[in-house]
């Protein structure tokens, strides 16, 4: 479909056109330009770019634009916090490394994927462009990780070590006996409206948690447990779904025979 003179297309048309003209193509190959592919508020995605960096009708096609187009393009330098802590490190590379995973997305393949946007990028836009992948990380979480781990390739070495040891696995467990999901769930359900499909602040949501009863020396560890827009606000979604528990079943509505019976 087109509109407003950019041409966009569902992921599933665009997946399926992919797969005919590249048959060889492997899977992982295939997502990793679903993740570089520039989508619309309504998840359309727009392939003019990838129609002109990829037909080769340009002689010396250049880096490509940063994913969301020019109003998620890096700006001036993230303004880091002190250093984080070892374990803070494992724990954001270990939730960014399940996020991959949902993805089918090897760690390997995110040195290439940003080589695509230019080669010897500085740490701060190597950030700002890891941060707008779907990738569930903030620019701060990212310029943390590069700074502790060096580059892109420290980064993505790391996350392939924590997948191999089954490192979320264990957050997980942790935040199983940390936070009670059902109680999480009534607190954001009494204080927001559709909170499921909402983002937070950190503060709202850590107030959040600690409404939900869990301990103020466990907020901290459960905020690096959580997946955030490249702002650093938290997805609630994605949240619940790792670890509210089983969301509440729906109420079966009766029918008119249980009515007359009373049941």
């Amino acid at each position: 479909m087109t509109g407003g003179g950019t041409t966009l297309a569902r992921e599933s048309d665009f997946r399926r056109v992919v797969m005919q003209s590249e048959r060889y193509l492997t899977s992982d190959q295939l997502n990793s330009l679903i993740l570089l592919a520039d989508k619309n508020a309504s998840g359309l995605i727009d392939f003019e770019e990838f129609a002109n960096r990829l037909s080769g009708a340009a002689p010396v096609p250049g880096p490509f634009a940063p994913p969301g187009g020019a109003a998620s393009a890096p700006g001036g330098p993230v303004q880091g916090a002190p250093p984080p802590a070892e374990e803070e490190v494992r724990a954001v590379g270990s939730r960014c490394a399940a996020v991959l995973e949902r993805h089918g997305l090897a760690p390997e393949r995110l040195s290439p994927l940003l080589a695509l946007f230019g080669g010897d990028l500085p740490a701060d836009v190597a950030a700002a462009h890891l941060a707008v992948l779907p990738i569930g990380m903030s620019r701060l979480e990212a310029m943390a990780q590069l700074q502790t781990l060096g580059s892109v390739n420290g980064f993505a070495a790391q996350l392939a070590e924590l997948n191999a040891q089954s490192v979320w696995r264990t957050y997980c467990e942790w935040a199983s006996t940390a936070i009670s999901g059902p109680k999480l769930r009534d607190v954001l359900k009494d204080q927001l409206i559709e909170a499921e499909i909402r983002t937070l602040d950190p503060s709202e949501f850590s107030q959040a948690l600690t409404d939900a009863g869990v301990a103020a020396a466990n907020i901290p560890q459960a905020m690096w447990l959580a997946e955030k827009t490249a702002q650093g606000d938290v997805c609630v979604s994605e949240f619940l779904a790792n670890f509210g528990g089983p969301p509440p079943a729906g109420k079966k509505k009766r029918g008119l025979f249980d009515r007359i019976m009373g049941r």
